[in-house]
């Protein structure tokens, strides 16, 4: 397909001048670039200003991202058909019967509002060229940021050794200042050298570790290998922790943590986030710490802490038995939050558990209880006991046993009349610990209690798991309004055994991904995990 176009204009003579050709496509360009199909040589045209396309319904024009007018309407584009007007800056484009061959025929011709000398000498202006060339202009440029740049160095590396310079040195290094300092930092906006030690060297990593010498990895250097190995050689602390923002230097960003554990299908809590899993001790290796999915029917979730304890005992609502009469417990009874409100401080025997398992040895004959720890400490404790009983030393508070000899107070005893003597309370003390260790179940109540070949007792040592999930940060103080069965349902539990730590279907019932949620709290990465782990717990 061919257009005719014809622009009508006027010689330098001032005599008209008329010329006409044919074009041949589909597609023709309108604008001041000398590219374009039909060239309108005026400054109020765009490079490229507007298209005439043709079609099998006729022809139509578009206007790039601009404006014509056609029949005296500004629109953005229009079908063309015999007799319209288009006015493009100071062009006027006269639509005209199409002859014989010829799909499309237009006249260009200046508008004769517009005054052709007026129009032509502003666009000479205009697009005179500058009386510096280009590259001129950037050298000028180039050196001149160069200058500006370098000589605030130039004085800082002169003047930071010369007292009298010092402060001139300063005020120039402040010249290149992006901006103000985080408030960790503002102490040091007067000194760029203690974290910019070398010139056009970025920030080091011994910068901020010299300072910030407790900060933990977030992958021990020990356990890196693979691309783990190569992705922290290569980063740097400055990368997320970005200074001269005026704010808080700490990122929250969930996409620097998807970045890296995408690749393993973590992307949002609320729906691409594993099962948790939890570290569990047990009293036989207290060294060793066992990861577990929760609700994996293939592993058994059972915390071997070589403990007895019934929690739906001690939950009974209708209380249960202490020296007073009768008791009711409660959850924080017994768990009480730590001084920081986030973890809970451990439940101890003295504190929680004494005043209703007391470690009396021998009521009827003294209020005093035996310590409560290894055996060998109970042992020595009943041994002295009933040796100063033995001896005749009573104290007031004591009701010397009948099945007890004991020797005249004063009385003057032989060294073998005393080895007799230790030998009877000796006897003594072992009925005793036999009786609380097994017969009376004073310690067996809690613990596991048995007897090694060469007759000596032992207890099975304790071992408690204190952190459940070390690698996350979880506040119980935030959780305050919920009660403990909410996530730690026990009520049914008789053994120690037992792990009650919620599922994360329980912590999606009111935690969210990123994306807001009717009824639930938006949670990112950072609402549970830190980048830089705290020390390992148990």
């Amino acid at each position: 397909m061919e257009i005719q176009v014809t622009q009508i204009g006027t010689s330098a003579a001032g005599l008209p001048q008329r010329e006409q050709r044919r074009l041949a496509g589909s597609v023709f360009t309108i604008g001041r670039g000398t590219q374009c199909d039909i060239h309108l040589p005026d400054a109020r045209v765009a490079l490229l200003h507007a298209r005439i396309t043709l079609d099998d319904d006729g022809a139509g024009i578009d206007a790039e991202s601009h404006r014509i007018v056609h029949n005296d309407r500004e629109v953005a584009g229009a079908r063309l058909a015999p007799g319209d007007v288009i006015e493009i800056g100071p062009y006027v484009l006269i639509i005209e019967e199409p002859r014989e061959g010829v799909a499309l025929a237009l006249n260009v011709r200046l508008s004769k509002r517009v005054s052709t000398k007026q129009s032509m000498a502003i666009y000479r202006i205009l697009m005179r060229p500058p009386p510096l060339s280009i590259r001129r202009l950037a050298y000028l440029a180039f050196f001149g940021m160069l200058v500006l740049l370098l000589a605030p160095m130039a004085i800082d590396l002169v003047g930071r050794n010369l007292p009298g310079v010092r402060a001139l040195s300063t005020g120039f290094a402040q010249t290149w200042n992006p901006g103000p300092l985080a408030r960790g930092h503002e102490a040091l906006s007067q000194d760029c050298r203690t974290c910019h030690e070398l010139p056009f060297i970025q920030v080091r990593d011994h910068a901020c570790t010299s300072c910030h010498v407790g900060v933990r990895d977030h992958v021990a250097p020990e356990k890196r290998s693979g691309p783990t190995k190569v992705a922290f050689k290569e980063s740097r602390c400055a990368e997320c922790h970005r200074d001269h923002k005026g704010h808080a230097m700490a990122p929250r960003s969930q996409r620097l943590c998807v970045d890296c554990h995408g690749k393993d299908g973590i992307s949002d809590f609320a729906t691409h986030h594993p099962q948790f899993r939890v570290s569990l001790l047990d009293g036989d290796r207290p060294k060793e710490v066992r990861r577990v999915r929760l609700r994996e029917p293939a592993t058994p979730l059972a915390e071997h802490s070589n403990l007895k304890f019934n929690h739906t005992l001690h939950l009974d609502p209708r209380g249960v038995r202490d020296p007073r009469g009768r008791r009711v417990l409660a959850c924080d009874s017994c768990h009480e939050r730590a001084g920081d409100g986030a973890h809970m401080a451990p439940v101890s025997m003295d504190k929680h558990c004494s005043e209703c398992h007391a470690l009396g040895f021998e009521p009827t004959v003294t209020a005093r209880q035996v310590p409560h720890g290894p055996v060998k400490e109970m042992e020595t404790m009943l041994r002295e006991f009933y040796a100063r009983l033995a001896l005749g030393d009573v104290p007031a508070d004591v009701a010397p046993p009948r099945d007890l000899p004991r020797m005249r107070p004063g009385a003057v005893l032989s060294a073998e009349e005393r080895q007799q003597v230790m030998r009877v309370a000796d006897a003594k003390a072992r009925r005793v610990m036999r009786e609380m260790l097994e017969t009376r179940a004073v310690c067996s109540t809690c613990h596991y209690v048995k007897r090694a070949k060469n007759g000596e007792w032992q207890v099975a040592p304790v071992a408690l798991t204190e952190s459940w999930m070390p690698g996350a940060t979880f506040t119980h103080a935030r959780h305050s309004t919920q009660p403990c069965a909410t996530c730690h349902d026990v009520r049914g539990s008789r053994r120690a055994e037992d792990v009650a730590m919620p599922a994360i279907a329980q912590c999606r019932e009111c935690h969210g991904g990123t994306a807001p949620a009717m009824g639930k709290l938006a949670s990112d990465c950072a609402t549970c995990h830190r980048f830089h782990m705290r020390a390992e717990g148990h």
